[in-house]
């Protein structure tokens, strides 16, 4: 790209110089290829369309739940229990689906460092890049969050047509009112912005170090002191008989377990850097050696890969619960059964989802970005098939570290509220819902797995 004559250009003022910038941003925010630009937009779209399908739900329930205390009978008699649940499975997935958000952000924003650095470089101050490149990561985002309240509109009927043993929901109950569709759009451009904003800071500060790409990366050990209090407090509350509190001890109980899952990707990328270090050292094969090196250099984006999949996993793991708590001896025992069921399995199909899309577009996404090094690592002698396997080595250990931690973290939870499992069957659904995570994981790495020996073999 000849950047020459607005390096010699002389702005006047700083009106003269955004104009300037303004004018060349569509060329130094250069396009790397439909599917790089259509990824982000994609993840916008499924993290709308999730959050507005998850908290209609919720607000269906809460809005047939009776207020007082008088007794009540048949269906009225397991509302509130039927909407902690509800609301349960919203603290579950809508803070997922609000990082799918904020990653999207991110990678789109990964895809262009060198592009936002030469604009430093060429001139343009920290507040003029960072606002060209949030007005970028915002048009995504309001793209994505208007087809994303589409593909809501368009389940909301099917939805409707599920089975939860009480009286069938209208799609008008399933919906949210009108006004709350325009505060979810402006809230995804502003998580969109804001974390944009905080993904700017290398740029902003070093553009010469990320144009060399010479950043150093630290986790601290503090990401795994935090979750493991915050699994200490919550032990100790349900020993406590924290569940006595009553509706409160239940709001408490839920934020805890909120809170761990969500801390999962807190911890995560922690793990992952230190394990991937650990391998670097004593790898026994050049494929696992590269791989590891990759983690080690990028332990956040190789998390990303997979904290989908931990998600649906530990969703799997209180599925597998939820279907064998008991038997009905009552038809309001029979349709809270059934309304249970029906939700596990829906919270797991929507979870399967958000797994699907982010590990599907962070793989896609992260062999885009790593064009430059699969090319110049087949110059140098590496064949196509053994980049394939260290690819496959930098998504393995991310996947079997993500196998311990949601397994680790579901037992925890479940024996601490439910007590120690009793049915072998438990363990069976759950290695099912494993087998099939794993397979929605190895079909997302096969999308991206072209483009290795495109971006490898193609000419400078």
């Amino acid at each position: 790209m000849n950047i020459a004559p607005l390096a010699s250009s002389a702005p006047t003022g700083p009106s003269t110089s955004m104009t300037a910038l303004l004018a060349t941003a569509p060329l130094l925010l250069r396009r790397r290829g439909a599917l790089a630009d259509i990824l982000p937009v994609i993840a916008f779209t499924a993290a709308t369309a999730i959050i507005a399908t998850v908290v209609g739900g919720a607000a269906a329930f809460a809005a047939r739940t009776p207020s007082g205390e008088t007794p009540m009978t048949g269906e009225a008699s397991i509302m509130r229990f039927l909407l902690i649940f509800a609301v349960f499975a919203s603290v579950l997935l809508v803070p997922s689906a609000v990082g799918l958000g904020g990653s999207a952000a991110r990678l789109s924003l990964a895809r262009r460092e060198q592009d936002l650095a030469t604009m430093r470089l060429v001139g343009g101050t920290g507040a003029q890049v960072g606002s060209v490149a949030v007005l970028d990561v915002a048009a995504q985002s309001l793209l994505g969050a208007v087809f994303g309240l589409g593909a809501h509109l368009a389940v909301t009927p099917a939805l409707a047509r599920l089975d939860f043993g009480i009286t069938p929901f209208t799609v008008a109950e399933l919906l949210l009112p009108w006004w709350a569709y325009p505060l979810l759009v402006v809230a995804m451009v502003l998580i969109a912005a804001g974390s944009a904003v905080v993904s700017l800071a290398g740029v902003v500060l070093s553009p010469l170090g990320v144009a060399r790409d010479s950043r150093v990366v630290r986790l601290s050990i503090v990401r795994l002191v935090i979750w493991a209090l915050l699994i200490a407090g919550f032990m100790i509350f349900m020993n406590m008989g924290g569940m006595l509190l009553g509706s409160v001890g239940v709001a408490i109980m839920i934020l805890f377990i909120g809170a761990i899952v969500a801390g999962i990707n807190v911890v995560g990328p922690f793990i992952v850097w230190v394990t991937a270090l650990v391998l670097a050292k004593i790898a026994p094969t050049p494929s696992l050696l590269v791989g590891a090196r990759c983690l080690a250099g990028d332990p956040r984006a190789g998390w990303r890969a997979v904290s989908g999949i931990t998600f649906a996993l530990v969703i799997a793991g209180f599925l597998t619960v939820i279907a064998t708590l008991g038997e009905a001896s009552s038809p309001e025992d029979a349709m809270m059964f059934t309304a249970m069921t029906t939700g596990g399995l829906l919270t797991l199909g929507i979870a399967a989802v958000l797994a699907a899309v982010s590990t599907g577009v962070v793989q896609t996404v992260r062999v885009i970005d790593q064009a430059p090094r699969l090319r110049a690592q087949h110059i140098a002698g590496a064949e196509v098939g053994q980049l394939h396997r260290a690819r496959l080595a930098e998504i393995a250990v991310p996947v079997g570290l993500s196998s311990i931690i949601a397994t680790g973290t579901a037992l925890l939870v479940l024996t601490t509220v439910f007590g120690a499992p009793s049915d072998p069957t438990m363990a069976v659904q759950y290695l099912a819902c494993v087998l099939g995570a794993y397979a929605l994981l190895i079909l997302s790495v096969l999308v991206g797995s072209p483009l290795v020996k495109r971006y490898a073999t193609r000419a400078a």
